[in-house]
This record gives structure tokens, sequence and C-alpha cells, in this order.
């Protein structure tokens, strides 16, 4: 697993080394994050990449922990959690969509990362789940604070079935160009529109 930097040298180092990697990522994907490339790109040398992350692997996982820490420090989970405090049903969805999505936007290359990337690594996996786990209980809570506006007897498969909509809506955006799958770009201030329309229309609706 990597290792924590502890000098101020090693944290500069460190942070060069995941700097790299997040150009090579926007650049060619995960494939393109070689050893020798983040070495490269970072000035650094092979001894303290080996010292920091052992392995390519344990780069992947300072990745995924990477876009945790920034989850946090970016307060998306407390914008999303504020969401269900909004008037009405409609709002309240647009508004949860639209943090969602911003955010991962801003954020494309990495947030992709988390998203897809797993390699079979169990520590991955479970920060990856756990993150979704996250993502479906706040929006379960919006929907029961809008239940009257909901036509579903099972909120929580209802919330559910919609935080699966907003997240395959919100992984097409991350892994194609814009325009890519359909042939028809949208931005993403429309894709937000159109998303939030049919998670309510869903929840009113059935």
């Amino acid at each position: 697993m990597p290792v924590p930097p502890k000098q101020a040298r090693s944290v500069q180092s460190a942070d060069r080394m995941l700097e790299a990697a997040e150009a090579l990522l926007r650049e060619g994907g995960p494939r393109a994050i070689t050893i020798e490339a983040v070495i490269a790109r970072a000035g650094t040398s092979m001894g303290s990449f080996y010292a920091r992350f052992e392995r390519r692997d344990g780069l992947f996982r300072a990745l995924h922990q990477r876009f945790l820490a920034m989850v946090v420090r970016e307060d998306l989970l407390v914008r999303l959690d504020r969401a269900a405090s909004e008037p009405d049903l409609a709002r309240a969805v647009h508004s949860f969509v639209t943090a969602t999505f911003v955010h991962a936007a801003d954020h494309r290359d990495l947030t992709a990362f988390f998203m897809v990337y797993h390699n079979g690594d169990r520590a991955m996996r479970e920060d990856g789940a756990a993150m979704s786990r996250a993502f479906s209980d706040l929006l379960h809570r919006l929907v029961k604070a809008h239940r009257a506006e909901v036509s579903h007897k099972n909120l929580r498969v209802a919330s559910d079935f919609a935080a699966l909509l907003i997240a395959g809506v919100n992984l097409e955006r991350l892994i194609h160009e814009p325009g890519e799958f359909t042939g028809r770009a949208q931005t993403t201030k429309q894709v937000i529109n159109s998303t939030s329309q049919a998670v309510v229309a869903y929840l009113r609706f059935g």
C-alpha cells in the first residue's frame, strides 16, 4: 500500500508524481500511467517512486484516495445533502443533479478513474462502493423529504433506481466525449435539466 510521506521534500515529490499521473490520465487514460512516464513528467527518481508507492497499483490507490480527499475538500456530500432542503421535489432533484454533474465535469478524468478503474483491487472497490452508498443514501434522504410528491410506495427502491439513473448518465458523460455516444453534443446545463426532469417524472409518476 502507499507509504505516507513524512518529510516536506518527500511530500512535494509525492504530490508532483500524483499530479503527473493525473496529467497522463487526462492525455491517455490509465494505460498511459506507467512508472517511467510518471517519473519523467514529475522530474523525480525511480527510488522516490518506489519509496512512496511501492508499485504501479500503489499509485492507483493513491489516486483513489486523492479523489476521496477532493470530495471532502470541496464539500460535495454536504452540497448533495443540502439539496433535500429545497422547497419541492423538482428543485431538490435539480440541485442534487447539478452538484453531482458539475463536480464531475470539473474533475472529469479523476472522477472517471475513480468510478471505472478498480483493477481487482479490494480496497479500491470498497472505496467505490462506499461512495456509491453515500450517494444513494443522500438521494434517499431527499426522496423521503419530499415523499408527498412521490408515487412509489417503496421509497428505498424508488430512490435507488433514481440514483442509478443519475449515476448512469454521469458515467456516460465521463467516459465519452460530448456527442460521441449519440452524435449530438449537449452542454452540462442541458444534461442537468434533462436528467432532473427524467428523475422527477419517474419519482412522481413511476
